[in-house]
């Protein structure tokens, strides 16, 4: 990454390992070059609870406009061994990632997010008349749930095999990607 990552440990000794595993989730981040201007990951054994320290860590990730950041804490050492620290350092750079990649989701250009979200061609792939709802089978080769809610036409014409025009919702359902909007072709006459 050509973005300079500056990581600093105060009260907190790392081992090879520790340092492998910031250097490997660093690595991660590749899919964001030329997004991210500069970072700081610190990690601070802030305080002790008996024979355990409270290791505090801050995973900040700027960007021209703003930073993401991702903090979590854990505690040394466990019965687990080193396991709840990688969950917490992991799950720091996973908040810090998250923040990133939704800010450059909302700066795209409004027709890329536009494009997105158009109907394209499926096929009824499966139907469950008992509970109005079945899945269209896209292009890509992804199934798409829908209820009869989204479904612009009558559910009980529709048959396995039909073409339809479906719309990919944004958000998953229960099942998977979901369609936010299933409309049957009419044959030309």
């Amino acid at each position: 990454m050509d973005a300079p990552i500056e990581i600093t440990f105060r009260r907190f000794e790392p081992n090879d390992r520790i340092r492998a595993k910031i250097d490997e989730l660093i690595g991660q981040l590749e899919k964001y070059e030329g997004q991210i201007i500069s970072g700081r990951v610190v990690i601070d054994g802030q305080n002790r609870r008996g024979l355990k320290t409270v290791v505090s860590i801050r995973v900040e990730l700027n960007y021209p406009g703003g930073s993401a950041l991702g903090r979590r804490e854990a505690d040394l050492p466990q019965p687990a061994g080193q396991r709840g620290f990688d969950n917490a350092l992991t799950e720091a750079f996973h908040t810090a990632a998250e923040q990133l990649r939704s800010h450059f989701a909302k700066v795209r250009p409004q027709e890329t997010n536009q494009l997105e979200h158009q109907p394209v061609h499926g096929r009824i792939g499966r139907l469950n008349k008992d509970v109005r709802n079945g899945f269209v089978e896209i292009p890509d080769g992804a199934s798409l749930f829908f209820s009869e809610a989204v479904l612009q036409g009558d559910f009980d014409a529709l048959a396995v095999g039909e073409e339809v025009l479906v719309t990919q919702a944004e958000a998953e359902s229960p099942y998977g990607p979901q369609a936010s909007m299933v409309k049957p072709i009419s044959p030309l006459t």
